[in-house]
């Protein structure tokens, strides 16, 4: 009977202990454990996020006809003045559709980024993505010597060789090549940008960012193989494309500075970003030679993001 009730009471004791052990194992499952805690009170370690573009930017400025007098200008110093009208003249008859009904607005890219804590509540890191990027860009114009222009100018000089291609091919027939007009698009490439950021007090934060755009030569090559000139469809009479475009000369560089707010793990935020012209002191040069100036360009992003 002794051992019994030995055996007894040792099964209790083990009983009540499972117990107690059951019990705790729930209270641990219920809080927060290493899950995420969406009613954090304060930031995570990691910040991860999306960011895409606010507003839209409009990618050239001006008339139709300047821009297309300026690339044949800078791409033909061959013609006289009387041919270089004369074409400006028949092209407005034919061509300007072409450019008005394609897109007038850059694309709203969408870039992703990440950032961890590097101390005193800072976080760095990195972010990436698609950019439409202005870009100045080493040329031959028909003569076959170098210039540089801007790549609104190489879409334009692409134009003037349509132009000249559908005249010679269809004897003036403006129906015929307005028709078949196209208009080149604008660079896409990506952009790397070093993020820092930091979390003040109430959820609210701020966020700055500097980068550069890559991909730029790849992407040139691209677009410049679909071009008139590129193909080889050009008018019997013409010496060489207007301009041909070789390989990028400058590219932008991308800042952006702005704010962020925190409501448990999700964050967001808002932000001023801007997009200038590196060359340095050969912009200025570039300029003179007949190269339109890039202006520098704003815009704003939206950020939505969660931290851990």
């Amino acid at each position: 009977m002794k051992g019994i009730a030995t055996l007894f009471s040792l099964g209790v004791a083990c009983l009540c202990h499972a117990q107690t052990l059951d019990e705790s194992l729930l209270d641990n499952t219920s809080g927060n454990g290493n899950g995420l805690a969406w009613t954090a009170t304060d930031p995570g370690t990691w910040n991860v996020w999306l960011e895409v573009d606010g507003g839209t930017l409009q990618q050239f400025e001006g008339s139709t006809s300047n821009n297309v007098r300026e690339a044949a200008l800078l791409g033909h110093p061959e013609w006289s003045n009387n041919t270089l009208t004369n074409t400006l003249s028949r092209m407005s008859n034919g061509f300007n559709s072409a450019v008005e009904w394609q897109g007038w607005y850059t694309p709203r890219y969408v870039r992703m980024g990440a950032s961890r804590e590097v101390g005193l509540g800072v976080q760095a890191g990195l972010q990436v993505g698609k950019t439409w990027a202005p870009a100045y860009v080493h040329c031959l114009r028909a003569d076959g010597e170098a210039v540089v222009a801007t790549w609104n100018q190489v879409r334009f000089a692409d134009f003037v060789d349509q132009y000249l291609y559908f005249d010679d091919l269809h004897n003036g027939n403006f129906w015929q090549y307005q028709s078949d007009g196209t208009f080149a698009d604008g660079l896409t490439a990506r952009t790397v940008e070093v993020v820092v950021q930091q979390e003040l007090a109430y959820g609210l934060g701020w966020t700055a960012s500097l980068g550069s755009v890559v991909g730029l030569n790849r992407e040139l090559e691209r677009r410049a193989a679909a071009l008139f000139g590129g193909q080889g469809l050009l008018d019997p009479n013409e010496l060489g494309p207007t301009l041909t475009p070789v390989s990028v000369a400058a590219s932008p560089r991308v800042a952006s500075l702005g704010m962020t707010f925190r409501a448990g793990a999700v964050v967001a935020g808002f932000s001023w970003s801007t997009l200038r012209m590196g060359g340095g002191a050969n912009v200025n040069e570039w300029i003179s030679a007949g190269a339109d100036p890039i202006a520098s360009m704003n815009q704003a992003r939206l950020r939505l993001g969660m931290t851990f």
